[in-house]
């Protein structure tokens, strides 16, 4: 009796059992019949796409932002993130239109030097940078902007190649008839330690004389001459009055009045090679 007791199965054991397979069998009908999960998830992305995803594009890439607009981005980030890289500046002076926008991307500047100053970084601005706002700004004829930029470059960290920067605002500033912004301008090359070139001192010169101030480019004149500096062919006649007033603005500029102040030292775009821009930056420091 216990032997045959013993060999006989439980009732609940089976079911249990029953139970099992069957659980068993509608997994597998489930998995062939239905689609992986990474399916799922791809298949519903498709339909629907989530939300939140998809970045905005770039400030900087959208030609319809503004130097106003750019302006208030930037400062922004400055307020958030503090420094932000040199090209976002240079995307503020690309987009510079009038003399408005100028005077802002001169903030700019000057804002991202006090940003670098924080983190004790005090490397100057790039020449390219430098050299692209000047342009921007005698574009514009923003000459006050321009020459605030060269008193204080050496405080903000704008540099410049040699004279070209200071000739640019200069010969602008003649041809507007605002013979004192060029004066301001030479006054900042002396400060800045920088010798005027043939363009320069033809600049003054014959921009005095254009402006009704003969006894100014005399005054230059002689100065140039006492302190060593080439008067050019050009600028002479002036002075002798074999050029007059009514072919002036052609005078400005032009090759054959031209001794030059480091132009055929610069790259056919108009900024240094890499390895002037090196020596130059240690010549400064």
């Amino acid at each position: 009796m216990l032997a045959l007791f013993a060999r006989r199965p439980c009732h609940s054991r089976l079911l249990s059992l029953r139970y099992l397979a069957s659980e068993a069998v509608s997994t597998t009908t489930a998995e062939t019949s239905s689609p992986a999960p990474a399916d799922e998830a791809s298949t519903s992305a498709q339909l629907k796409p989530a939300t939140g995803l998809v970045r905005e594009p770039a400030w900087w890439r959208d030609t319809t932002v503004d130097a106003t607009r750019a302006y208030r981005i930037i400062m922004n980030r400055f307020r958030v993130h503090g420094s932000q890289r040199e090209e976002n500046y240079r995307q503020l002076v690309s987009r510079v239109k009038t003399p408005h926008d100028a005077g802002l991307a001169f903030t700019i500047l000057d804002q991202g030097r006090k940003a670098r100053a924080v983190l004790q970084q005090h490397t100057p601005y790039t020449f390219h940078t430098s050299q692209m706002f000047i342009e921007k700004c005698v574009a514009v004829k923003a000459f006050d902007t321009a020459l605030e930029a060269l008193q204080r470059a050496q405080e903000i960290g704008l540099q410049f190649f040699r004279g070209d920067a200071y000739f640019a605002v200069m010969k602008g500033a003649v041809l507007n008839k605002q013979l004192d912004i060029a004066i301001k301008v030479f006054e900042a090359m002396k400060e800045n330690g920088v010798r005027p070139g043939g363009k320069v001192v033809h600049s003054l010169i014959m921009g005095s004389i254009i402006n009704g101030r003969r006894d100014l480019a005399e005054a230059y004149a002689a100065e140039f001459r006492y302190n060593g500096v080439k008067i050019n062919k050009a600028s002479e006649e002036w002075l002798e009055g074999v050029r007059t007033p009514d072919e002036g603005k052609d005078g400005l500029g032009s090759p054959r009045d031209a001794d030059s102040i480091g132009a055929e030292a610069l790259g056919s775009d108009g900024a240094p090679s890499e390895e002037q821009e090196k020596t130059a930056a240690v010549t400064s420091a």
